[in-house]
């Protein structure tokens, strides 16, 4: 066994106390990683199972909806306004300083926040569902699916806002460097899924039974997850209602705004697609899409697990001034990034095509050209995923908030015009092509200019 492995080894299986703050760092980002890879392996094994059942079962038109319908609420994650991503940072700097009457009055601003944004969702999301389901599926052709949409929407948006609120358990524990524990929470709502989607089907339920089933369960481990953290786990940051203040919430939100305009900029890169598809060529299109979409992400899988465990370690050696740690983490995460990614982007370009047939169904096969973008994004977002990691944990977010913003624009514009012309293959295209002008450079310009100011003496 080589030396980086015995020590990947050591810090991901060790239980005993961490001599000091950079192992103790080090061995947060190992363990929240390995049992993220341990969560995403049981996911893609759900999504074995149940993506071809679910198509067959609810055909590829109304899985199209079902499909659009979740990145629907994924995109509106927005709304907390960058509150979530804000206490991370908050609560990291509050753990630096072991603050613990800090720490809860971040916790209780934030959820009185939070529940305040829910109660606003939950009032217009009910009143505007309608309208909402007939812009995005103005070409739905089975009555069934007519039927269905308006219930299915109000359900996915109501639990939506119930579930809003509790996004901070997981910010907790990410910022006390516990993520294998949000991870654990995370494998028992994948496996409630399942169960969920299982018994739908057992009981021939239609489409707003299976939303009501998958989210709901979601959002039964949620609450489940926040009584056993405040009452348990952590309960000097139970949130009290006297604990709420405004300092601390203009605090939050002071970085919040920024988080929220980059939050719209990556919504739109990574959510909009479908929206698109289905608005201008027919849910059908959106499941080769979907499927692909879903495919590819196992190359920047590591990458996206570690991202959670590493924000939170990044503000505490950063609030510490433990440079070294932060130069050196970049550099592995940048190489292992980039290296691991192109190995699976290869493998993935030539049998993707085979997958996804055996997997899904020929109805499920993208145009080869969809496959080869697709390749080349995850390729790009594997690096660009070091870098924004690092900016947004250290707090460098103007930058991003910029061209992100520029990068959000032209790629939605590009994605339209190009889907009208080239089909789904010109939505992804519109994608790579927007982050390659507008963001990728401007990015790694600004982190290459953080790294430097860190070796200044």
């Amino acid at each position: 066994m080589t030396p980086s492995l015995r020590r990947w080894a050591s810090l991901t299986l060790s239980r005993g106390s961490p001599r000091d703050h950079r192992e103790r760092r080090s061995r947060g980002v190992f363990q929240g990683t390995a049992s993220g890879l341990a969560g995403r392996i049981l996911v893609i094994i759900v999504s074995v199972i149940s993506v071809p059942l679910t198509i067959g079962y609810l055909g590829s038109e109304r899985y199209g909806a079902w499909v659009t319908i979740a990145s629907v609420l994924t995109f509106l994650s927005i709304t907390d306004f960058g509150l979530a991503a804000s206490l991370t940072n908050a609560l990291g700097k509050a753990q630096a300083e072991n603050a613990h009457d800090v720490g809860r009055r971040y916790v209780s601003s934030a959820l009185f926040m939070l529940s305040s944004i829910a109660l606003i969702i939950l009032i217009f999301g009910s009143a505007f569902a309608p309208r909402i389901t007939s812009f995005l599926f103005p070409h739905l052709q089975s009555p069934l699916a007519r039927a269905e949409i308006v219930p299915a929407m109000t359900i996915a948006l109501s639990i939506f806002a119930l579930n809003l609120p509790l996004l901070i358990p997981a910010r907790v524990l990410a910022a006390h460097q516990e993520s294998a524990l949000a991870n654990l929470w995370n494998m028992a709502g994948s496996l409630g899924n399942l169960v969920a989607l299982l018994g739908v089907i057992w009981f021939r339920g239609g489409l707003p039974w299976l939303v009501f089933g998958c989210f709901g369960f979601g959002l039964l481990t949620n609450i489940t997850c926040a009584a056993w953290l405040f009452a348990f786990h952590k309960p000097w940051l139970s949130p009290k209602f006297l604990a709420i203040d405004p300092a601390f919430a203009k605090t939050l939100f002071g970085d919040g705004w920024k988080f929220f305009v980059i939050g719209i900029g990556w919504m739109i890169n990574w959510q909009t697609d479908n929206m698109v598809i289905a608005h201008f060529l027919g849910a059908a299109q959106v499941t080769p899409y979907a499927v692909t979409f879903s495919l590819f992400a196992l190359a920047t899988g590591l990458q996206t697990l570690a991202y959670p465990s590493l924000w939170p370690a990044y503000t505490e050696a950063f609030a510490q001034r433990d440079f070294e740690w932060i130069r050196q983490t970049v550099r592995s995460n940048f190489k292992f990034s980039f290296l691991s990614t192109l190995a699976v982007v290869g493998l993935l370009s030539i049998f993707a095509g085979d997958i996804i047939r055996f997997w899904a169904g020929a109805v499920a096969v993208p145009p080869f050209s969809v496959i080869v973008w697709m390749a080349l994004w995850r390729l790009m977002l594997a690096t660009l995923l070091v870098g924004s990691c690092l900016l947004n944990a250290t707090g460098h977010l103007k930058g991003m908030t910029i061209y992100g913003t520029i990068t959000a624009l032209l790629n939605l514009t590009l994605s339209i015009l190009l889907a009208r012309k080239y089909g789904i293959t010109g939505v992804i295209a519109g994608t790579v092509i927007a982050y390659a002008v507008a963001n990728y450079i401007p990015a790694f310009l600004e982190v290459r200019s953080v790294l430097r100011k860190m070796s200044l003496p």
